[in-house]
């Protein structure tokens, strides 16, 4: 069945992509709208208070919610009340389970995005399928061609390698764990942490040989470092990147490691898999067939094309088991005018997104070694009673962690395990000179230019090459 409704997401893609008129395509994203959200007013305690009339023209009348409200009331969130919190929590917390279905029935993700704080996400079966379907299309959309198709079908699998965090209930983790019978006679999945050393996972990639690579922006430069240094040696004909911005330098960097790849910029979160995806033009495109997307001002009023929204609500079109309906993303966001040479009947955007730094700390060598944020977030999570964090360089390999903690939590516990998971990760990559300030606060610090959070941030220049 999962595969099923796998296949089938993907070929509805393709040709919605490649055969539907703009116009035809508004009529998909409202009639799917109203399907949710009238099975999100009948089913789910939160929604039931929230939606007066599921007329997908009055969505603007539905008050928006954040992560916070989310969690807060969690159970409510569920349709039919089919799983609580603490069901999920105690799921969660065993590794064995990653990559499994709670109950059969459900994915259960874990993040902390752009506010620091923990959050679970819920999806159901059905839609886990068809969102890891419609993610396949729309990211190899240009590569879903027979001839590019059968070069794969007799003995020779394409090998997609995701370096990611895992150990873990994370959304990119998940996904590499999602492989249908059918699919593997054509291709292999693995995946590499992002929070083992370097070396290593350099000298499995290089055995791997991998046709795809996906990875953070920061990470993928980092490696695309290594390539250029002698160390990594592969060729991948593909590159995608997801869940940061891409900054220039890391674009000419991972260009000139991987001159055979086509590299694509994906946007997606874990609560939303399939906001956009980058086409062969290099605009990316809002999937609006599987969300809807409202870029708003600080207020929560609607932006008009071509200005920066300060945050977006977003509709996830797909996913039943937890109906997430103008959910708050704080990404900035502008709506492109004009249409792509690629033809696609999808509107062109560009994402600011979160911006946590790279920081640079020396070795036991005395070399400069880039650490990228995403491995310092994978060690901030699974940790029950924390509720926020933040980690910032503050000197040459000094840093401070502050975070926030739930009062029946035990705080002296907390901030053991979390001086031990960083020890050990900074001596696993040769950094053993390094000076680590843990401490719990009441609340973490914002910067005075923004009203977001900045999770993982450097007060430290980049040194000089």
């Amino acid at each position: 069945m999962s595969l099923i409704r796998f296949l089938g997401a993907a070929a509805g893609c393709l040709y919605r992509e490649r055969r539907l008129s703009r116009a035809r395509m508004v009529e998909v994203q409202r009639a799917r709208l109203a399907a949710l959200l009238a099975h999100a007013k009948a089913t789910t305690p939160i929604w039931s208070e929230r939606i007066e009339d599921p007329d997908p023209s009055k969505l603007d009348r539905i008050a928006p919610i954040t992560k916070t409200e989310l969690m807060a009331r969690f159970d409510d969130t569920i349709a039919n009340r089919a799983l609580t919190l603490e069901q999920a929590r105690a799921f969660t917390e065993e590794p064995a389970n990653v990559g499994k279905l709670y109950d059969g029935r459900f994915v259960i993700a874990t993040t902390s995005g752009t506010t620091g704080r923990v959050g679970f996400f819920v999806t159901d079966r059905d839609a886990w399928a068809r969102l890891n379907g419609g993610l396949l299309a729309r990211i190899l959309r240009h590569r879903l061609v027979p001839h590019e198709i059968i070069r794969f079908c007799w003995g020779r699998r394409y090998r997609m390698a995701m370096t990611i965090a895992t150990g873990g209930h994370y959304i990119t983790q998940l996904v590499s764990t999602f492989q249908p019978l059918l699919a593997r006679a054509f291709m292999t999945m693995s995946a590499f942490s992002v929070t083992s050393p370097l070396e290593q996972t350099v000298a499995k990639l290089n055995r791997y040989r991998p046709h795809y690579l996906h990875s953070y922006p920061t990470y993928v430069e980092v490696l695309a470092q290594a390539q250029l240094a002698g160390d990594l040696a592969i060729d991948p004909e593909f590159v995608s990147l997801g869940s940061e911005p891409v900054s220039q330098l890391a674009r000419e960097t991972i260009r000139s490691a991987f001159p055979n790849a086509e590299v694509s910029e994906t946007y997606g979160a874990t609560e939303c898999l399939t906001i956009g995806n980058q086409c062969k033009h290099k605009n990316l495109h809002l999937n609006d067939d599987l969300c809807v997307l409202e870029p708003v001002d600080a207020e929560g009023r609607p932006v008009p094309v071509g200005t920066p929204s300060a945050k977006v609500y977003v509709t996830n079109l797909e996913n039943y088991g937890q109906p997430l309906i103008r959910y708050v993303l704080e990404d900035s966001v502008t709506v492109l005018e004009g249409d792509c040479a690629c033809g696609a009947a999808f509107p062109m955007i560009r994402v600011e997104g979160r911006s946590d730094d790279t920081f640079y700390l020396e070795d036991d060598g005395g070399a400069f070694r880039a650490f990228p944020p995403v491995p310092f977030e994978v060690l901030f999570l699974n940790l029950r009673g924390l509720l926020q964090y933040q980690l910032v360089h503050e000197a040459q390999n000094r840093l401070s962690i502050r975070y926030v903690v739930d009062p029946e939590a035990d705080a002296s516990a907390l901030n053991a395990e979390l001086s031990r998971r960083f020890t050990t990760y900074f001596a696993d990559n040769h950094v053993t000179r390094i000076d680590l300030d843990v401490a719990p606060v009441d609340a973490l610090e914002r910067q005075a230019r923004g009203h977001k959070l900045r999770q993982v941030y450097s007060k430290v220049p980049r040194p000089a090459v």
